[in-house]
């Protein structure tokens, strides 16, 4: 029986090594459009896209002033969705326009532009395919040494690690770790929490969070005294290097002595604190 696809997440530096092989492989061919390819992944990587959201974007679904990106109609989808865009991408998005501002232009305002193709002249749509996407993240990905095979779909290909919807999967990823699953369904815009949960499953700090805050609640509170502490160890130990004047400049015995003592004690003090039935002789 045929595996079935699963959501595979890569890690930061898996991430950064695929896009510096992007930058690689692009810049082979045309450098010019190294940057197009760079959006491209972005664009699930930082916004959540899926791959037929991306190659829809058009010029007008952009709001520079409001920060949002309007995704266009889809198949059973009832309405129009927005989405926030973080500044990272919304600096990008401006710079892609101006750079390639006559191909958008030529391609009825579709930021991800169908490029040429000496096969097929005739297009549909003007706006870049899903499956030219496919094509090179393949490329980049072998040249990353990322194209690691993990199961076999219905009709028997092999299903890769990583793909465009890995990038999507990261993103979301990354909000399940510091905000929960349910800001991660929220920003996944899915419509319940079993297309979320596989998130959760894998993510050790949002585990952790959840022990933390159920059985642990003092542990937050006991590091930030320490650290407190801490830090009064640290001012005390520039003070007493602050009072030491030429004269006893010499005496530098008694005064590391006076200092080792003054961290002694500031030591004892969270022994102490945090261990109150305990005695110190």
């Amino acid at each position: 029986m045929a595996h079935e696809a699963k959501a595979k997440i890569i890690t930061e530096q898996q991430f950064n090594m695929f896009m510096d092989a992007v930058r690689k492989v692009e810049g082979r061919y045309n450098k010019h459009y190294v940057k197009y390819w760079e959006n491209i992944y972005y664009c699930a990587s930082e916004l959540g896209l899926r791959s037929i959201e991306t190659c829809r974007i058009k010029v007008e679904h952009i709001d520079f002033v409001e920060k949002t990106l309007l995704l266009p109609e889809q198949k059973n989808k009832e309405k129009f969705e927005k989405i926030v865009i973080p500044d990272f991408m919304l600096e990008r998005f401006k710079d892609h326009i101006l750079t390639y501002k006559s191909e958008i232009i030529n391609s009825d305002n579709y930021i991800f532009w169908r490029q040429k193709n000496a096969r097929n002249k005739a297009f549909k749509e003007n706006h870049l395919s899903p499956g030219t996407i496919r094509t090179h993240i393949i490329k980049a990905r072998k040249e990353a040494g990322l194209d690691h095979k993990y199961a076999t779909s219905k009709s028997g290909h092999k299903l890769s690690v990583l793909s465009y919807h890995t990038l999507r999967h990261y993103y979301l990823q990354r909000i399940c770790d510091k905000r929960g699953v349910f800001a991660a369904q929220i920003c996944g815009r899915h419509k319940n929490l079993r297309s979320t949960e596989r998130y959760i499953k894998s993510s050790m700090k949002a585990k952790r969070d959840i022990i933390n805050s159920v059985f642990n609640s003092n542990e937050e509170k006991q590091n930030k005294e320490i650290n407190e502490l801490k830090d009064q160890i640290r001012q005390l130990t520039e003070l007493v290097k602050v009072v030491v004047t030429p004269q006893t400049e010499a005496c530098t015995p008694p005064t590391k002595i006076a200092e080792e003592e003054a961290i002694a004690m500031m030591k004892n003090q969270i022994f102490m604190k945090h261990n109150p039935k305990k005695m110190i002789d």
